[in-house]
């Protein structure tokens, strides 16, 4: 059975452009990974956008059919069920940014392999997330949604192409405490690929939590051309 890792969480959290990463960082590992596209809600950002990418690096990408990619309907990606209880190596699940996205995974429930694990991913400067509280109450929301409450946390603090080491490192803070409000380790922390020049700074500032650095894939239709 694989190992399943679902990342969810508000609008703005990156947990998209999260959920490639992280495939590309385990397939890099020499790893078999599937990567199951059940973001049904947000019309941007999504891993059926960047599939040519992901399967060049040998990532298999489980997603609706080329017909439906722009599609805004629950569609569930064909063999969605196989993969998430029979799929070989690591599975990783983008799930859509609220508790109405979260309910795709929820009704895929008994599909789940078992000891598949929930990853809320938070970003500490959009609207709904910006105080522990929201963040806590948004977290409890989706996890309940989906039927996999959260088994960790992932801090995505970011200004977009603005970030600065201080977002990352204020962000695992903010993590750090919306942890202890719900008893979950911080599992890691997303930086932009381009403050790797800062890596030794940024991890001693951190803690010892590891850093997922990330390369964007994922633009608006508007920076596509840029």
């Amino acid at each position: 059975m694989p190992n399943v890792t679902v990342f969810y969480g508000f609008y703005g959290s990156g947990k998209s452009e999260i959920s490639i990463n992280y495939a590309l960082w385990l397939r890099r590992q020499g790893k078999a990974v599937s990567i199951v596209d059940l973001d049904a809600v947000t019309p941007y950002f999504r891993v059926r956008d960047v599939r040519e990418a992901l399967e060049t690096e040998g990532v298999v990408v489980v997603s609706p059919k080329e017909s439906l990619r722009h599609a805004d309907l629950p569609v569930l990606p064909e063999g969605v069920r196989q993969t998430l209880r029979y799929g070989a190596g690591e599975v990783v699940v983008d799930v859509g940014g609220d508790p109405t996205g979260a309910r795709v995974l929820g009704g895929l429930k008994d599909a789940l392999a078992p000891g598949a694990k929930g990853l809320f991913v938070v970003n500490s400067n959009r609207p709904f997330t910006r105080t522990v509280e929201g963040a806590k109450e948004a977290a409890l929301a989706i996890g309940s949604a989906s039927g996999l409450p959260p088994s960790g946390i992932v801090s995505n603090t970011h200004m977009a192409d603005l970030t600065t080491e201080e977002h990352i490192v204020e962000g695992v803070d903010f993590a750090r405490k919306l942890g202890e409000e719900l008893r979950l380790p911080v599992v890691f922390c997303a930086a932009p690929a381009d403050l790797k020049s800062r890596r030794d700074s940024i991890a001693s500032r951190v803690g010892g939590i590891p850093v997922l650095w990330l390369e964007r894939f994922l633009r608006k239709p508007w920076e596509e051309n840029e």
